[in-house]
């Protein structure tokens, strides 16, 4: 099986996760790999470690899963519907 190629940049990555995070509030690893199928999981693990480092994301740890959601102090992403 072979999978598309998608633009998947660094800030393509990020856009991505912060537009989802922004919309559901909180999700899980498994389900943001699931959503960004497109994205390799070590390209999504950077994107997520970047946005944590900058204060938009919280990760944290489940048993077998990590809970994302936005930080407390992050601004909204801003909406395009």
């Amino acid at each position: 099986m072979q999978r598309h190629s998608v633009d998947t940049t660094p800030a393509m990555i990020e856009s991505r996760v912060r537009e989802l995070v922004d919309r559901e509030r909180t999700l899980t690893f498994t389900t943001l790999a699931t959503i960004l199928s497109d994205c390799r999981w070590i390209n999504l693990l950077r994107a997520l470690n970047r946005l944590e480092q900058q204060h938009v994301i919280s990760m944290t740890p489940l048993p077998w899963d990590y809970e994302i959601r936005l930080a407390t102090s992050a601004p909204s992403f801003p909406r395009t519907d």
